[in-house]
């Protein structure tokens, strides 16, 4: 382990922030144990789904894993809605085009970083995260973003730590959004200076008047256009207004190397190319895993330290552990929390055959190579059955198989992650789309030999 200074990174995206994050769960964990790190937050884009594997990676090297979220937040949301009930064009281009400011404030996304102290603010985060689906939800197609606004927030706070926020965050926006431009570069709207401060301040009141001591200004060196002067017109603010301030880096990747990766998988999300003025990015390689020697240097050696001395930035290191300490250890059996279906081993078969029958694929005598064995269709998928059944799978299937079914019927794509496609079982529940005889994959997490051999002893539907 090496000797580095103790710092806490607050701010972070794993690979569960899906084609953003770049680094597991897992690799975020060694790294921690062998910077001496005692702890760590990942906040993907407005869910929790890292929060096991975070907590499972941590307990192996005894170090404390942070529940939290950088939620998208939006004060307008319930305006915007209201709008909607009340048959408001506000997509068109004449409402947008009279309502410049407003369309610009209620068509964006801004972030908050929130962070868990105990097991009351993680079952409140979730709470959050979750009812905004109903509540918050905002955009179109695939592109919907689960929005919560300031009421919404200050409904589920106890147990909640909120910090500030990115340069996307309502206080930095406030500080940046100085005017708007048409299609053709003109400026349309634009405000002074004194407005951007003075709103950026009426959040901070907002936010301490409602949190408290669990609310800190969020400062952030990225490395892009103007971002110093935002740095210090924000240490400038939580000084007037005493807040306690914190250094993040907006972790998207654990080395310098890998932004160019990271660069590539937004690209992919974005359905454009790296080198495309379209790309939505932040362009700088500077959002990796820093030790807080490297955030030091960054600090002092570009403008962010101009009028600021060295004991602040030490002050909102240390702040890091400061929030560290009051989120507790928490202790979560993270054993498999599947639901039972009645009948479920029964069913689950029931469905399989019931398709297998009707692609024609029962009667087929062909044999296909399967993870070393000649198989057909009806072999193999006695083989899986057998093993689902075995592991207690079964109602994880139908479950899965229900969800699936269900999504698709309101018109959103699935597509299969991981070892899914070779499963032929998968396949005939409509799991999966691709047929794993056929194109000879294999679904060697259950069915390989090392994991117990080849169990043919499902009684199947006789096939007439």
């Amino acid at each position: 382990m090496q000797s580095h200074a103790p710092f806490v990174h607050l701010h972070a995206h794993t690979i569960f922030s899906f084609l953003d994050g770049v680094s597991s769960p897992q690799q975020y964990a060694e790294r921690c144990h062998n910077l001496g790190y005692p702890a760590m937050a990942a906040t993907e884009h407005g869910h929790m789904g890292s929060v096991p594997d975070m907590y499972i990676a941590f307990q192996q090297y005894g170090l404390k894993s942070i529940v939290g979220c950088e939620i998208y937040y939006n004060d307008y949301e319930p305006l915007r809605q209201k709008m909607h009930a009340d048959g408001v064009k506000y997509r068109s281009p004449e409402w947008r085009k009279e309502n410049q400011e407003l369309a610009a404030r209620m068509f964006r996304n801004r972030h908050l970083t929130v962070v868990c102290k105990n097991q009351t603010g993680v079952e409140n985060l979730i709470k959050l995260t979750t009812q905004a689906y109903d509540t918050g939800l905002f955009g179109l197609g695939t592109t919907q973003y689960n929005r919560i606004w300031f009421e919404k927030l200050c409904e589920y706070k106890e147990g909640l730590i909120i910090l500030s926020g990115c340069l996307n965050g309502p206080v930095s926006h406030e500080l940046r959004f100085r005017s708007i431009k048409d299609k053709e570069d003109n400026v349309v709207w634009e405000r002074s200076s004194k407005e951007c401060f003075r709103d950026a301040a009426a959040y901070i009141k907002k936010f301490k008047d409602a949190f408290g001591e669990d609310y800190f200004m969020e400062l952030q060196m990225p490395g892009v256009e103007n971002d110093e002067k935002v740095f210090r017109w924000q240490v400038e603010l939580a000084d007037h207004y005493k807040v306690p301030s914190v250094i993040t880096n907006d972790c998207h990747y654990m080395h310098r190397k890998d932004f160019i990766l990271q660069k590539i998988m937004m690209a992919i999300s974005q359905e454009t190319t790296v080198d495309s003025p379209d790309l939505f990015h932040v362009n700088s390689d500077e959002q990796y895993m820093k030790t807080r020697e490297e955030l030091h240097e960054r600090f002092t050696d570009n403008g962010y330290s101009k009028g600021i001395d060295d004991g602040f930035f030490q002050k909102a290191c240390d702040n890091t552990l400061e929030i560290a300490n009051r989120c507790s250890k928490l202790n979560v059996d993270s054993t498999p929390k599947i639901p039972s279906v009645d009948q479920s081993d029964q069913e689950l078969i029931r469905i399989a055959t019931k398709r297998l029958k009707e692609l024609g694929l029962d009667k087929l005598k062909t044999k296909f190579p399967v993870d070393g064995k000649l198989v057909t269709y009806a072999e193999q998928a006695r083989i899986e059955l057998t093993r689902f059944i075995e592991k207690g799978f079964s109602s994880y299937f139908l479950i899965t198989y229900d969800l699936i079914d269900h999504g698709r019927s309101l018109g959103f794509p699935f597509y299969p992650r991981g070892s899914a496609p070779g499963s032929l079982v998968c396949y005939l529940l409509g799991i999966s789309s691709i047929d794993p005889l056929k194109w000879g994959l294999s679904f060697d997490r259950f069915l390989s030999p090392s994991r117990g051999g080849y169990l043919l002893n499902v009684k199947l539907p006789e096939f007439k």
